[in-house]
């Protein structure tokens, strides 16, 4: 009886695994079921996304497939597989001496903005564009240009801030040069604001480097005429045609404004020579680390460490504006002096240079 009674307690449990079983087997299709129907409707919206046949996907993928070379085998050439339709198109122009998309989209950006500026006027469009179509027309009428000649320039000339002495001695009037009447401060200043030119000094706004959020004034040294500092430091052949064709420039110049050719040499080679000295005092590329270049000082420290110039009204000249009196510099305005040593350096050279 203790044996029937154990048989007999063994099978409900088999019974009750089976039906897990069942109950198991029937959710495992009925998921399985489910994940079939979600891949084919997937698939399906895929297959109907797969192409995009809007006319700027048209037009990318036929200019994509225009640089291909689908001639050549992509593994074994893979540069020409993917650009040699492009190279074949677009040779190097006979005036340039590389050429490439950059360029190339350089180019195509000048059509458009030549289309743009060459459309009508509109009543409703930006000051800024208007003013640029007018800048526009006014560098592209020839004949105007050639009959006003040279009167503008003079006109310019005859600004205190602009008289130039190798010009003035000759014309004299309002044209001459006085040094007692001249600033150094005003004419870069001027030149600065006027004409968008630093000469000597760079100043510009632009985000602060150790906290991008932030503007602030900086203060670097400026360009050359000539490329490079080794156009005026160096002897080899390249640099002097250079110093010879900037100085034949010059003088030309002064000529056709009306300068003795002879004074005008003589002026115009004490000008190259020191354009050569500032070349000299350049801080050079190598030495231009981001680290050096950070030097955060306040306006009136600047001025206490170099009182040679008058660092304070000449951040005020460039950056304030009658027409916005919020553009107000105090001698605590934050700037940055870029290059340090070129600044003491130029002071030293101001100094030492007939003005």
């Amino acid at each position: 009886m203790e044996l029937e009674h154990l048989g007999g307690g063994g099978v409900k449990p088999e019974r009750g695994v089976s039906r897990l079983y069942k109950i198991a087997l029937a959710m495992c299709v009925c998921l399985c079921a489910a994940l079939l129907l979600g891949l084919i409707l997937v698939c399906q919206k895929s297959s109907q996304e797969e192409f995009c046949l809007s006319p700027e996907c048209i037009e990318a993928a036929g200019s994509i497939l225009s640089k291909l070379d689908r001639s050549v085998n992509p593994c074994e050439d893979f540069y020409t597989f993917s650009c040699g339709g492009w190279l074949k198109d677009n040779p190097i122009p006979e005036d340039s001496s590389s050429h490439g998309i950059y360029p190339w989209l350089r180019q195509h950006v000048d059509i458009k903005l030549k289309e743009l500026l060459e459309a009508p006027s509109d009543a409703k469009e930006l000051e800024a564009v208007t003013k640029a179509k007018i800048l526009y027309r006014s560098c592209m009428n020839e004949s105007i240009l050639e009959e006003l000649d040279t009167r503008p320039l003079l006109k310019m000339l005859r600004q205190p801030e602009f008289r130039w002495p190798v010009v003035g001695d000759e014309l004299g009037g309002e044209y001459q040069w006085s040094q007692s009447q001249w600033s150094l401060l005003k004419t870069l200043a001027e030149m600065r604001n006027q004409h968008s030119k630093s000469v000597l000094i760079r100043l510009y706004v632009s985000p602060d480097d150790k906290n991008s959020s932030y503007y602030i004034i900086k203060l670097d040294q400026a360009s050359l005429s000539l490329f490079s500092k080794e156009d005026y430091t160096t002897n080899t052949s390249a640099a002097q045609e250079n110093r010879a064709a900037l100085l034949s420039l010059m003088v030309d110049i002064a000529v056709m404004l009306g300068a003795p050719k002879q004074a005008a040499k003589a002026q115009m080679e004490k000008a190259l020579d020191f354009e050569t000295k500032i070349a000299h005092i350049l801080i050079p590329y190598e030495n231009r680390t981001s680290e050096n270049m950070y030097n955060r000082y306040s306006l009136s420290r600047l001025q206490r460490s170099m009182p040679q110039f008058d660092w304070i009204g000449f951040v005020k000249a460039v950056v304030e504006s009658k027409d916005d009196p919020s553009l107000s510099i105090s001698s605590s305005e934050p700037v940055i002096v870029r290059t340090p040593k070129y600044f003491k350096d130029l002071m030293k050279l101001i100094n030492s240079t007939d003005s």
